[in-house]
């Protein structure tokens, strides 16, 4: 005789489901305003659409082109294009993970350096959190940007519960992954070049 089999019952609670526009662009290199105004085109398409969140790619608005004279410069202006996807996320009343921006830190010193950062920024237009990418890409990138090392990966809290942020190459990493988990990470987003 076979023993028993036990089946747990069901909680009948589903995990809940939200609509999330992954928004794929050609940013053109070096056009920095005109990327940001075809970003919120269709950031403003997919809140009309009922999405709640907003996926943009990794460096979305400038492209990656630090071989270029004037992209430190540009760089620079990351303040700017991080307050203006506050102020989109509000009047759309959506959710927004605006890819990547590249952050120009400490400009014209020995300590100027570059981060690749990941916001998650609210349907209210505060910043929820940031990640910086810690796994660079080759020399490709490590010859241009600083890694956030050994910093911890973060756990967001979000409207649409904890969220966990990495980028591209970052993905390859499981540590980084069963980290966010432990931490209680129920959504994680990977904004990809």
């Amino acid at each position: 005789m076979e023993p028993p089999v036990h089946i747990r019952p069901s909680s009948n609670k589903m995990a809940p489901v939200y609509k999330v526009a992954v928004i794929q662009l050609y940013c053109k290199p070096m056009q920095i305003e005109r990327n940001f105004n075809k970003a919120a085109e269709f950031v403003r398409a997919a809140a009309t659409q009922g999405a709640q969140l907003a996926v943009l790619p990794e460096y979305h608005l400038l492209n990656w082109v630090p071989q270029d004279p004037k992209f430190k410069e540009a760089c620079g202006q990351w303040e700017v294009y991080l307050n203006k996807y506050c102020e989109l996320a509000k009047e759309c009343n959506i959710n927004i993970v605006p890819g990547t921006i590249v952050e120009l830190h400490d400009a014209g010193t020995e300590n100027e350096r570059l981060l690749n950062v990941a916001y998650f920024i609210t349907n209210t237009g505060d910043i929820a959190g940031k990640y910086v990418k810690k796994n660079l890409w080759g020399p490709i990138e490590r010859n241009h940007l600083s890694s956030s090392t050994r910093d911890p990966h973060p756990v967001i809290d979000t409207p649409l519960g904890k969220v966990g942020l990495l980028i591209c190459w970052d993905l390859a990493f499981p540590e980084a992954w069963r980290e966010l988990i432990a931490n209680g990470a129920k959504i994680i987003i990977v904004p990809t070049f």
